[in-house]
């Protein structure tokens, strides 16, 4: 007969699963693991055993396009049918405590994962020596934004993915207004929010570049 920590640690796992649908291995071993209820070794043995009784399956989608360290596309992990319904069945075993845990750090992670997939920015060379930046923006639904730049070199284009990143709507509104000719409203700050330190001066006055890409001509 199964041991009874093995059960739990594999409906904990199908839990995950169950809430975060697509979650890679990388963040489903995070959760697991922040549970304190398995350890590394605890969480490979029931998940390998989950994908050999087809309840959980981890493969790559198609059109995959996170990419991992090795600059592969990173695997996903679902939960099967057969893992669905032994879930629903047995999910009132995994303790009250660790249950609880689950519903508030999986609606976290969910927040941040659909934050992620909203936002890309890639440089990548283009085979002539040059580097093809590619940014995109998506609301769910629709693309808002899908630009293309060729840029002369790597560092240029990895200084605009990360502002990219780290400014979109700040980025968003000032190709608008450089399109337009129409000055961009400056995006609202919550309280207690900082300015981006590359964006102004020592005295907080904004730096000559961002003044002139904003500027109404």
């Amino acid at each position: 007969m199964e041991n009874a920590d093995v059960a739990i640690n594999k409906l904990i796992i199908l839990s995950i699963l169950n809430r975060i649908p697509g979650i890679t291995l990388g963040q489903l071993t995070t959760i697991s693991l922040e549970t304190l209820y398995m350890d590394y070794f605890d969480f490979v043995t029931a998940f390998e055993e989950l994908c050999r009784d087809q309840m959980a399956i981890e493969s790559v989608r198609k059109g995959e396009a996170m990419l991992d360290a090795s600059g592969r596309p990173v695997t996903r992990c679902d939960l099967t049918p057969d893992g669905k319904m032994i879930y629903e069945t047995l999910k009132e075993r995994i303790p009250l405590p660790i249950r609880s845990y689950l519903a508030q750090a999986c609606s976290g992670w969910q927040k941040d994962i659909r934050m992620k997939n909203v936002l890309s920015a890639q440089c990548n060379p283009d085979g002539n020596g040059f580097y093809v930046v590619r940014l995109k923006q998506h609301d769910g639904l629709k693309d808002l934004i899908d630009l293309s730049m060729t840029i002369p070199d790597q560092t240029m284009g990895n200084l605009i993915c990360e502002r990219w990143k780290r400014n979109p709507q700040t980025v968003y509104l000032g190709l608008l207004s450089l399109l337009t000719g129409e000055l961009a409203p400056v995006p609202e700050k919550h309280e207690g929010e900082q300015e981006d330190e590359e964006d102004t001066d020592p005295e907080g006055q904004p730096l000559p570049n961002q003044q002139s890409f904003l500027k109404n001509d």
